[in-house]
């Protein structure tokens, strides 16, 4: 089996703003897209497993080289750098036609169990390894990350409603960055810790915090 997942695509009128420019929340619907289709294929290729088993992203990490622009062609390549029976590291990049790296997301998901909301495991002899790019290996990257106090914090909230729910039932991750308004352009990472899914109808604070050229969110459920 290949390892390697590439699909080409379009930056979409529907994934811009105002300058023609790609939105953060698009840019990262673009990246789950592709790894979600990725993960599909393979496990065409692999025995199956639980139906209870899915992967829940606990972080993921972007580097942003170069802003996308209205209806340019775009070509996206999914890696699985390292996995084993309790979780996977993928990356996933976006380049152009010429093959030079536009954006790139490296994605870290633990396996846990849809009923019991606990972190599970693959089978013994699951053979994770036929997953995995041994050209792109990477190790598992998740960073813990602290908003510093500040006096240059504002807030805002909203409802996780239908329209934010993904396919398995819970918010689309994507909906985080779309409710953020930094310009892509200024932005060269971003990075994001998730410590549980956000489900329909919660309501999440979000708070902004600036300290000299570095912003931090955080977001907290406000119920």
């Amino acid at each position: 089996m290949s390892p390697l997942f590439k699909i080409k695509s379009h930056i979409h009128l529907s994934d811009v703003g105002q300058d023609a420019k790609i939105r953060l929340g698009n840019l990262v619907d673009k990246f789950q897209n592709a790894g979600w289709m990725h993960f599909q294929e393979l496990q065409k290729q692999l025995p199956s497993i639980d139906p209870h088993l899915l992967y829940f992203v606990v972080s993921h990490k972007i580097n942003i080289h170069k802003v996308p622009l209205l209806n340019k062609p775009i070509i996206l390549q999914s890696f699985v750098t390292d996995t084993n029976r309790f979780k996977i590291t993928r990356l996933v990049e976006i380049r152009n036609t010429a093959k030079k790296l536009i954006a790139s997301q490296i994605e870290d998901a633990f396996i846990v169990n849809k009923l019991t909301g606990k972190i599970a495991k693959l089978p013994e002899n699951y053979p994770t390894h036929l997953m995995v790019d041994d050209l792109k290996k990477l190790t598992f990257h998740r960073d813990k990350i602290d908003a510093p106090a500040s006096e240059h914090q504002t807030q805002s909230s909203f409802r996780v409603l239908p329209r934010d729910i993904d396919n398995y039932g819970h918010m689309n991750n994507a909906r985080y960055l779309d409710l953020i308004t930094e310009h892509p352009d200024h932005i060269e990472a971003v990075s994001i810790n998730y410590l549980y899914p956000a489900k329909l109808d919660m309501e999440f604070e979000y708070l902004r915090t600036q300290v000299n050229h570095s912003v931090f969110y955080t977001v907290r459920n406000g119920n």
